[in-house]
């Protein structure tokens, strides 16, 4: 029976793997797995591990992520070039999807340990298997690597989701850690600091400061060489590049187009992004509680969101994180007098924003259909933010913390 029981996570390990390298030979058009992430990896092939932004670095659309993705990613271009499959587009892609399809397995496997932790009990085996389920098959999974190839993607999160566990067992050092390479990972993964920094901060200032240290020092250690070696492309790729893209679909700054307002939204907003996300975290943290660790997720989730929010483009792929993060916190504060309606509005409302994405993103779109698309989202997506808002009154906390073993 044990032998049994040892071989279905392995079996459903393997098949999920499966899955994922027969997913690689659907007929979806290239991606920035091959546009912008290959190229980077193919450069390091040829002998010159950090000139890998030059590939995009004089483009409007570079590699615009940190370095840590390409470190798996150059792996497994070294092991398709053995096998003289490099220059196969699906044979490629097939391999990547299911080596980084492991990543994602990591991240359901934090994701549900950090609901037993929320909930001070572990899951029985079916609904163990629908916490998997959910964080492993949701649409915004499938959306961010298969249909846009972001391969960084839950490689951050499962290392947002591990900062989240190590400072939960007090460990803010090692916590910092883990998100200096989250931020590696994505760039837009500074953001999820926030609360991830206020809740080191109730640990108190020295836990802070420790988490801070530990944080800058990894991301600035991964990042320096590169900079060093290329500094003209990195500069670009990773800082200077997104304020000439113009405004684009999903986002309420469609409604700018043709006015003044127009170069507001295209060169500050992540300005806006980054000012109602420090305010956020801000009220979470003022009110009774604090960040504990149910607010954590949740905070994780509205300050991922802020982006999807007010960004001046918005594509599908931009609501993963809220996914999983408010799956989390969904599922690990939901008890039965809850009723299905507070379990389920967290996925099966961000994935429904998610797919509502893929009609704003249809290619050719007129201006009237784009504008009723980003105001649609901005309102939605607001309403979602409110309700997660509202569900976070005082009486929320139920002392979930205080009676599971990892709070020592």
């Amino acid at each position: 029976m044990s032998i049994r029981r040892a071989t279905w996570p392995v079996l459903l390990t393997g098949g999920y793997v499966v899955v994922w390298f027969v997913a690689g030979f659907l007929p979806i058009v290239p991606t920035d797995l091959d546009i912008s992430f290959w190229p980077s990896a193919q450069i390091a092939l040829s002998g010159h591990p950090l000139l890998v932004f030059a590939p995009g670095g004089s483009l409007a659309y570079p590699n615009a992520n940190g370095p840590l993705s390409l470190v798996p990613l150059t792996a497994v271009g070294a092991l398709l070039r053995a096998f003289g499959w490099l220059e196969s587009f699906h044979l490629r892609r097939a391999v990547t999807f299911a080596v980084f399809s492991l990543f994602i397995i990591g991240m359901a496997r934090e994701g549900v340990a950090a609901i037993e932790r929320l909930r001070g009990s572990r899951l029985q085996a079916l609904p163990r298997l629908i916490a998997y389920g959910a964080l492993a098959l949701g649409g915004p999974i499938w959306q961010s690597l298969a249909g846009y190839g972001h391969i960084e993607q839950a490689m951050e999160v499962w290392l947002g989701l591990l900062a989240a566990r190590l400072l939960s067992r007090g460990w803010a050092l090692r916590a910092g850690f883990a998100v200096g390479l989250m931020v590696l990972a994505r760039s837009s993964a500074a953001l999820l600091c926030l609360p991830l920094l206020l809740t080191a901060r109730r640990q108190g200032p020295a836990k802070a400061s420790g988490f801070l240290s530990s944080a800058a020092a990894t991301g600035v250690a991964g990042l320096l060489p590169f900079l060093i070696a290329d500094p003209a492309d990195v500069l670009h790729s990773l800082f200077m590049y997104r304020g000439s893209l113009q405004v684009g679909t999903g986002s309420i700054w469609s409604l700018t187009h043709g006015g003044p307002l127009e170069t507001v939204g295209q060169h500050f907003d992540i300005v806006f992004v980054f000012v109602f996300a420090v305010a956020l975290n801000l009220w979470l943290a003022s009110r009774p509680g604090g960040f504990t660790e149910q607010r954590l997720f949740a905070g994780l989730a509205l300050t991922a969101s802020c982006l999807a929010l007010l960004a001046k483009t918005v594509w599908p792929y931009y609501f993963m994180e809220a996914y999983v993060f408010g799956t989390v916190w969904a599922i690990g504060r939901w008890r039965a007098d809850d009723g299905l309606f507070a379990l389920l509005l967290a996925p099966v409302a961000i994935s429904a924003l998610g797919l509502l994405a893929e009609i704003g993103s249809t290619p050719g779109l007129r201006p009237g259909p784009v504008a009723v698309e980003g105001v649609a989202m901005f309102i939605l997506l607001g309403a979602w933010m409110l309700w997660t808002a509202h569900l976070l009154r005082p009486t929320e906390f139920r002392s979930a913390e205080v009676s599971h073993p990892y709070n020592t």
